[in-house]
């Protein structure tokens, strides 16, 4: 559990937006769900819908992946270890079009991504009472003692309202 907890902070903690800068942006697709960056490093976690025929994909609804940006932008799957502690998405429940998410690395915070063929994929959470599709996260780390063990500081959240369409940013911080 411990370890879980670890990898959870950590991973909330490598994202901050209020203290980006020169942050390389993904390329928009018509699949993107959202990704997350964290302050370490400029090295991105994206997630995009798995949609065939016209619906998600009800075994693999994710797409998970992650840029490289310290390795010239390159493309890569995420490591056994990634998925499995923190930047993999679980499955909660599913019904067709509509599936409940947490990341591995924690069940704090639920996602919920859906398909209609109008809006298309989208995924949306609800943090600090409000209702949100998310464009973005961003973990802000801080180095533990003696720089070893890097923790989550705080996580931002950047997407628009559920209802009114308006851009929209929550912060959860993690002590």
């Amino acid at each position: 559990m411990k370890v879980a907890f670890s990898f959870f902070y950590l991973f909330f903690c490598s994202y901050s937006c209020f203290s980006q800068s020169n942050y390389p942006e993904p390329t928009k697709t018509a699949t993107r769900l959202f990704y997350i960056q964290h302050s370490n490093n400029h090295n991105t976690y994206v997630y995009d819908a798995n949609i065939k025929g016209g619906i998600i994909d009800s075994s693999q609804p994710i797409n998970e992946y992650q840029i490289v940006y310290t390795e010239k932008g390159i493309q890569k799957p995420l490591s056994r270890i990634q998925k499995k502690l923190a930047y993999g998405m679980v499955i909660q429940e599913s019904k067709p079009n509509l599936f409940k998410l947490h990341l591995a690395a924690s069940e704090k915070i639920y996602f919920y991504l859906n398909y209609n063929e109008s809006a298309g994929a989208r995924i949306y959470v609800t943090v600090n009472n409000q209702k949100m599709y998310l464009d973005k996260m961003f973990v802000q780390l801080k180095e533990g003692l003696l720089g070893l063990k890097a923790k989550a500081e705080y996580v931002l959240f950047f997407g628009k309202n559920y209802d009114s369409g308006k851009p929209i940013t929550e912060k959860i911080i993690l002590e």
